[in-house]
């Protein structure tokens, strides 16, 4: 290779690199997070947020919902263990529910990932009401630690340490240089 290539080249391998990390995660074009292999789409988080958004306290991040799709099937599993359920008929009973009592206007049907994620937050409140809160959080957090995770970088960081409020962390890009304090 000439070096009048080479000059020209790297710079455009940079380029296209930082283009493909960018784009998603694991080479899953469109996937906000990778579970164990199994995309989560950013089709479906954004769907979901959209339409629990009138439920939800104002504000709630995408990455805050990412993290309760990622946890959902893990809590669901272990709380049906504990004889813990919520049915996608008794989420869809509830929103209904809080829907005429808070006079907001809801989809005729929800999608398959909307549900699931609205039985993971009600079945949130039946776990840790529960007296074998403790014993299922415990559970909950190893069985997080052993999931496979990927997080668009979009989004954070996966840490499945649930003591940081969170199992996504924000993080800032790397090219972003933080801004230093105003000097009186």
């Amino acid at each position: 290779m000439t070096s009048r290539l080479r000059r020209i080249a790297a710079p455009a391998v940079a380029v296209i690199t930082a283009a493909l990390l960018a784009a998603g995660c694991a080479g899953q074009p469109g996937a906000a997070a990778v579970v164990n292999g199994e995309p989560i789409a950013e089709a479906d988080l954004t769907d979901a947020s959209t339409t629990l958004a009138p439920f939800l306290q104002e504000g709630v991040a995408p990455a805050a919902l990412l993290a309760a799709m990622i946890q959902a099937p893990v809590l669901m599993d272990i709380a049906a263990e504990h004889g813990i359920a919520v049915s996608a008929d008794q989420a869809q009973e509830q929103l209904a529910a809080n829907a005429e009592a808070g006079g907001i206007e809801v989809p005729e049907e929800y999608s398959p990932e909307t549900m699931e994620l609205a039985r993971y937050l009600f079945l949130v409140n039946m776990v840790n009401q529960s007296p074998d809160a403790q014993s299922i959080n415990e559970e909950f957090a190893a069985r997080l630690a052993e999931l496979d995770v990927e997080v668009s970088p979009r989004y954070g960081t996966w840490n499945p340490d649930l003591s940081q409020g969170s199992t996504i962390q924000a993080t800032a890009p790397e090219w972003i240089a933080p801004v230093a304090p105003e000097q009186a």
